[in-house]
């Protein structure tokens, strides 16, 4: 007969099973993820935030060598396997320069404004943020748009400002999820918003961090983008008011002296006109070296290179005199203008800002160089019936003002 084993030794043997091989805890449910430490006084204190944004600079970067290698990877397909490649060539030359200079003009510069926003304000966490790709009632142009707390209201649960999304090659990530065809997978990796900076002004919004990423990535910011509100809203049809400036504008201390007497304002024409004629110099003379050394090796493989130097030259060049010619002309008028303090109205109509003084209707053209929308004051120096100059109150930026319509 078989042996039995009775109860207290049944019952010890499971005792001592249960203590030698607890139960394994289930590993099907993700980890949750990271959120920005409450310690962070700024976005830019969490190790995460800044190797996002050095990720963000090598992505950058690498983009830009890519234009140039593939150019110079067709110019010589081109010279040495197959000449029916120019096909190719020649459109993507224009198409490449036209992405390197919005590479060197908006996507360059835009790495370090958004480190200076990352610096001076920290994350904030929102939830299931209302979105939308059509027009906004506080937009100024129809754009995609990303509703937050506006924080001039911060007691009023239903007060938003728009984030607009502006077309941007950065930008088609975000509203591929916004669109209603986007699948559940895709809207959750917005449902969470991690937002930087002030929604009147520059602000920096990023998705959550992946579950699914590398090791050294998964507690960092994705898809970080720089957003400069300062001309997307319109003030009149926004919820709330502008909030109130933290002191009191400053005042011309001589308003007999010409505006260019400001240290401020010396000091901001100084540099400009230093950055114009550095880069003229430099620019221009090593384009011209350039050719002259082709022309001297008489190398028929490189006439694209030099065709294309002479059209940077017939195109970029009298646009850069321009540029000096006006900063000139600026210059001298706030030598023998001085500055006066006016009230302002600043609306937007399309891409085109209005600022009204008085009855006069002016506008920052033809360089697009916009004041604050929500600006009330203003220093004016010159007759705003012509071309006059124009900055926020304390003279530091200075702006040419037109006549508008």
């Amino acid at each position: 007969m078989p042996d039995h084993k009775d109860a207290d030794q049944v019952l010890s043997e499971r005792e001592r099973g249960l203590h030698a091989e607890p139960l394994a805890e289930p590993h099907d449910a993700p980890p949750p993820l990271p959120l920005p430490s409450p310690g962070d006084r700024t976005a830019w204190d969490s190790p995460a935030t800044r190797w996002a944004w050095r990720w963000h600079t090598v992505r950058t970067g690498l983009a830009l060598v890519a234009w140039v290698a593939v150019w110079f990877a067709l110019y010589a397909l081109t010279q040495t396997v197959f000449p029916l490649a120019s096909v190719v060539f020649v459109p993507y030359t224009f198409y490449a320069a036209y992405r390197l200079l919005m590479l060197l003009a908006g996507a360059l510069p835009d790495v370090f404004r958004m480190r200076r926003t990352l610096r001076g304000h920290p994350w904030q966490l929102i939830e299931n943020a209302e979105h939308g790709l059509s027009a906004h009632p506080a937009a100024a142009s129809d754009k995609p748009w990303i509703a937050v707390p506006d924080p001039t209201a911060p007691g009023d649960p239903d007060a938003r400002l728009p984030l607009l999304l502006f077309a941007h090659p950065r930008t088609r990530w975000w509203t591929r999820r916004m669109r209603s065809g986007a699948g559940a997978q895709q809207r959750a990796e917005i449902g969470v918003l991690w937002l930087c900076g002030d929604p009147r002004a520059d602000v920096v919004i990023a998705a959550p961090p992946s579950a699914a990423a590398r090791p050294g990535a998964r507690t960092a910011p994705r898809r970080l983008l720089h957003l400069r509100q300062r001309n997307a809203l319109i003030a009149d049809r926004q919820h709330g008011t502008p909030a109130a400036p933290l002191t009191a504008d400053p005042v011309v201390s001589d308003p007999s002296r010409p505006a260019l007497s400001h240290p401020s304002t010396s000091r901001t024409m100084r540099g400009r006109m230093h950055r114009r004629v550095l880069l003229f110099a430099v620019v221009w003379p090593a384009l011209l070296v350039t050719q002259v050394a082709l022309v001297v090796r008489d190398d028929r493989d490189l006439v694209g290179l030099f065709v294309i130097i002479v059209l940077l030259q017939l195109t970029l060049l009298p646009l850069h005199v321009v540029v000096l010619v006006s900063t000139r002309r600026m210059t001298a008028l706030l030598a023998t203008h001085p500055w006066r303090p006016v009230d302002c109205v600043i609306r937007s109509r399309g891409r085109a800002q209005l600022v009204t003084v008085g009855d006069q209707v002016l506008t920052p053209s033809p360089w697009r160089v916009y004041l604050d929308q929500h600006a009330t004051h203003l220093w004016i120096a010159g007759d705003p019936r012509a071309r006059c100059m124009a900055s926020a109150p304390g003279g530091a930026r200075p702006v040419s003002l037109g006549p508008g319509d």
